[in-house]
């Protein structure tokens, strides 16, 4: 089963050329591995194991006796085979830094993905179920069969991008991560699917005592590791590009793919790195260990996360998050710096590279003695490995830090049973400066308060003077359930802005506050100097009622001083978005006395989307012309964004004389948007006014190409008409191009001037040509006379237009050639290529011609070097190895698709077709992202609308080109930096 990231043209660059000189065909020994790894002086590298003892090591975790429980995936990466997978324990009794006993725990799992052990068994991740494997009398033996504690969650899409790993809280949660393509239906065993939870992805938590799940944040596409730097903050690892984000209660994150768990997020929280680990689509792997690669971090694909607090490794290393660099056989290591309300990570020096070129890293633990260890999947596949899976190896390594006297770290005598432990002995761990004990620590107390043991004499002892050691004494308090809300509310005015922000989360953890409590938290929010304060309150705020959230929207509403921090603005959205069904009135005040835009765009576009809002539109327009220009600005901009797709509203009763108000403002921002709007009110004079913008040189493009777009979406009968007086002008004649498909007549004037347009100008004009029958035939003409290149017409659009009528696919088929190739003919086709496709082929082809294929081919979608579209991911970053994965998934990129990216057709009753993925929909429009725009159309516009299995990227992107081309293009493609566009034809 392929992998979703490689469902559309990013597989292009995932793998482009096999490195020279490099054999993929065996790693090295695991010892040979272990011994080449290089390091940062002082620091050494081991083998602690390898096969044949650990084969598949997809996760693992460290018990209370320092043992490694390690899940074996021997199924992957097909799922509802026989249970294959397992668990095993490995366990060093000599402590020479090598394992030397070998547990099998349990067999019989199926597509095991996550691991994590307490409360007397092992917490199992194996999709669609959560188990409980009970080993209470800790002898390794299960108890009894394995306890199914929640199913339904999703491994229907792909072999990865599903739910997996483990880590326990502070909070005393169990939490786990979850890629967003296997979307889950969660639920206890039984459940109807009423009752069932629908989590798109993200970072989840469910409490060991309560038995309660619920989400944590939403986003992200494929994160695979989680955890927690010294003021409680966590942080998770993506496995594509952004690769780092810091994990708020609450949040939304990039990208999105129109879930309706974040339909009316509007905008997503962005990753924290200020950095990427590739830098303009060099073959990293070709300089392997050199200064240069070692700058630039490896590759867009990361897993695993893990913030370094074990004590042992020099201090420049403490609170620095490290993750595994998949594509770099690396280990990278970025800086968290304090900024706002959240973070910044920088890119640090890397910390390990491998030399093995079957390195593969996934999870990442600092152990007892602040030693890290680090597991290796050992394969030779891109990112996944779904291909050519070498199913006998696997290596755990154990990097360690040498002491000033030279002698490893490991051997601090510490090799102890936590669980056997006292009380206080337990209470005393939390200070050490090794994290791995106090976690360990408090989740043996947590578990023994849950027993119904009486720990207060015990946490009493408690040396809690430092702020970091207080913020330790109160999530211990927490999860023995040993502290009250009057305590935590004294907490508020604390002196730590983090222990201020755990009060606050955990007064809100049951979801419910009383009226002294909600008022404290008010007087918190207004007076508070501290952003993160805030950002907690606005986490809180999400967990108790929508009647009680409006004091301390409010107030946080009006911290003007928020308005660009990264986090506040959009969580204070995130909050404040539910109260529309509260209070609708008193929702839209907060468009005209919030200080913060976002907050008053989004409240404004909430209202014009919402079916009792879109009725009453004179709450915002009634008062347009009292409030101050940048205030009239925002809740327009919402206005006309949540009116996408609309035309002839009926005009509010005061609309036409508040609009002579508006035209007459001094900012020119303001008269167009409120011309803008008055055109959907079906106004004749504002396509008078938007006419002369349009035709005023001296006007932005932005702006010239906005104006149009609005006639476009407004038409009336002569707008295709004035769209033909526009194709001249290339700062506007794309858009206008674009908007022709929505009237029929005009295709014989493009098909003449079609020579005269920019390359990116020309794929419009067949895009918008292949939305109607009589254009579609029109172009075939063309093209079956020669007078059109058939290489032109891209893959994507001649499958558009074979969707128009059967008469129009027969004559693709004949003039352009099979949208479909047969299963057997697929595989000779990538064998031939291969033959074609050699090192000196590639060296030979003109890169400079294959960028010109790029843009006519590919950059609708994708961008490279900055240039080009933005459906799929950027193709810069990604490096180029394996030749044979990367045909395979240009020729065959719908054997595994996402529902995200299957094809849809809608077509019009205006006889317009549309082709292309739903990326969002509101109540009365369906948005539509095609291969050249996006789309916004009523939902009582659609004639028909039917969803194929097929991927977005559709196949022949490589047929209907030469040789000659397809070399050029696999030449620009593997380029380390742009090339210039071939010269036009003299």
């Amino acid at each position: 089963m392929k992998s979703f990231l490689f469902i559309n043209l990013l597989t292009i660059i995932f793998t482009a050329l096999r490195a020279a000189g490099e054999t993929l065909d065996q790693p090295l020994s695991p010892m040979e591995a272990a011994a080449t790894m290089k390091v940062p002086v002082g620091f050494s590298v081991s083998l602690f194991a390898g096969e044949p003892d650990i084969v598949q090591p997809i996760n693992f975790c460290i018990d209370d006796r320092s043992r490694l429980w390690v899940c074996e995936a021997h199924n992957y990466p097909v799922h509802g085979t026989t249970a294959g997978d397992r668990i095993i324990i490995l366990e060093d009794t000599d402590h020479d830094g090598r394992h030397d006993k070998r547990t099998i725990f349990y067999e019989g799992l199926n597509y095991v993905t996550g691991i994590e052990v307490g409360f007397g068994g092992a917490w199992v991740m194996s999709p669609p179920y959560f188990y409980f494997i009970p080993d209470k009398n800790k002898d390794d033996i299960p108890d009894t069969a394995p306890e199914l504690v929640l199913d339904g969650f999703g491994n229907h899409s792909n072999s990865h991008n599903l739910a997996n790993g483990f880590a326990w809280g502070p909070d005393g949660w169990l939490y786990g991560t979850h890629g967003r393509t296997n979307w889950s239906k969660i639920g206890k065993p039984g459940s109807p699917e009423k009752d069932r939870k629908v989590f798109d992805g993200g970072v989840w938590r469910f409490h060991p005592v309560t038995k309660k799940w619920e989400p944590f944040c939403d986003g992200t596409t494929n994160p695979w590791g989680i955890d927690w730097d010294e003021s409680g903050e966590a942080f998770i690892t993506n496995c594509v590009n952004p690769h780092l984000f810091h994990a708020i209660q609450g949040a939304h994150y990039e990208p999105w793919r129109g879930r309706e768990s974040s339909r009316f997020a509007y905008r997503r929280i962005n990753t924290i790195a200020d950095h990427v680990h590739y830098v303009s689509g060099q073959g990293l792997r070709d300089n392997l260990g050199s200064e240069e690669v070692l700058n630039l971090g490896g590759g867009h694909a990361h897993c695993g996360s893990m913030i370094y607090r074990g004590g042992a490794f020099p201090t420049r290393y403490h609170g620095t998050i490290f993750m595994n660099n998949i594509h770099g056989k690396r280990i990278n290591n970025d800086i968290l710096t304090p900024s706002g309300s959240g973070y910044t990570a920088s890119h640090g020096a890397d910390f390990a590279i491998s030399k093995d070129p079957w390195f593969m890293g996934v999870t990442l633990q600092y152990g007892p003695d602040g030693s890290v260890f680090a597991s290796d999947w050992s394969d030779t596949g891109e990112c996944h490995s779904v291909r050519n899976t070498r199913k006998e190896t696997g290596r755990i390594y154990k990097i360690s830090y040498l002491n000033h006297g030279g002698e490893k770290s490991s051997r601090i005598p510490l090799r102890i049973d936590v669980s056997s432990l006292s009380d206080r002995e337990l209470v005393s761990l939390l200070t050490h400066k090794n994290q791995w004990w106090v976690r360990h620590a408090r989740r043996n107390l947590q578990e023994r308060a849950a027993a119904g043991v009486n720990l207060g004499d015990a946490l009493a002892t408690m040396d809690a003077t430092a702020p970091n050691q207080r913020l330790e004494a109160l999530w211990t308090r927490h999860v023995t359930g040993t502290i009250s809300d009057p305590e935590l509310l004294e907490l508020l005015d604390d002196d730590s802005a983090p222990i201020r922000s755990w009060a606050i989360r955990l007064l809100a953890e049951d979801g419910l506050l009383t009226p002294d409590q909600l008022k404290t938290i008010e007087l918190t929010a207004t007076r508070d100097v501290s952003p993160a304060v805030r950002l907690s309150i606005t986490s809180a705020l999400q967990r108790i009622p929508p009647e009680q959230r409006w004091g301390a929207l409010k107030i946080l509403s009006e911290k003007e001083e928020d308005a660009n921090d990264q986090n506040l603005p959009l969580m204070v959205w995130y909050a404040l978005e539910p109260l529309i069904d509260t209070d609708i009135q008193r929702f839209s005040a907060f468009a005209r006395e919030a200080r913060i835009p976002v907050i008053r765009e989004h409240v404004a576009r909430r209202i014009a989307e919402h079916p009792v809002g879109r009725s009453q539109l004179s709450i915002l327009t009634s008062h347009l012309p009292m409030v101050d220009s940048a205030v009239a600005s925002d809740i327009l901009e919402g206005l006309l964004e949540g009116l996408k797709g609309s035309k002839n509203l009926p005009k509010p009763p005061e609309w036409d004389e508040g609009y002579r108000k508006l035209i007459d403002c001094q900012s020119e921002v303001v008269r167009r948007k409120a011309t803008e709007l008055a055109l959907i009110f079906g106004d004749p004079n504002a396509a008078v006014f938007l006419k002369k913008q349009i035709a005023d040189a001296a006007n932005s493009p932005e702006n010239r190409n906005r104006c149009l777009q609005s006639l476009i979406d407004s038409p009336t009968a002569d707008t295709g008409a004035y769209l033909i007086t526009l194709l001249g002008d290339a700062s506007i004649n794309q858009t206008a191009i674009r908007g022709l498909a929505k009237f029929s007549g005009f295709h014989d004037t493009l098909l003449n001037q079609y020579t005269s347009f920019s390359t990116s100008a020309r794929q419009d004009i067949l895009q918008t040509l292949a939305a109607r029958v009589d254009s579609a035939n029109a172009l075939l003409d063309r093209i079956e006379s020669g007078n059109i290149p058939k290489g032109d017409l891209n893959a994507f659009t001649a499958r558009q237009i074979s969707s128009l009528h059967v008469n129009l696919a027969g004559r693709i088929r004949k003039s352009w050639g099979e949208l479909r190739t047969p299963e057997k003919a697929k595989r000779q086709l990538i064998e031939s290529y291969l033959k074609e496709l050699k090192p000196e082929a590639i060296a030979a082809a003109d890169p400079a011609a294959g960028r010109g294929h790029f843009q006519m081919l590919c950059a609708g979608c994708h961008q490279m070097f900055g240039e080009g579209g933005k459906i799929g991911p950027e193709l810069t970053g990604s490096q180029r190895t394996n030749l044979e994965y990367l045909l395979e998934n240009i020729i065959d990129p719908s054997a595994a698709v996402s529902k995200d990216y299957q094809m849809n057709i809608i077509r019009l009753k205006s006889g317009q077709t549309l082709s292309g993925f739903i990326s969002s929909q509101a109540d009365e429009t369906l948005t539509i992202q095609s291969i050249n725009e996006q789309v916004v159309v009523r939902k009582t516009e659609i004639a028909e609308q039917t969803q194929s299995p097929l991927s977005i990227m559709p196949e022949g992107l490589l047929q209907i080109l030469p040789k000659e081309k397809v070399r050029e293009l696999i030449a620009y493609l593997s380029s380390p930096h742009q090339v210039a566009l071939p010269l036009p034809p003299q």
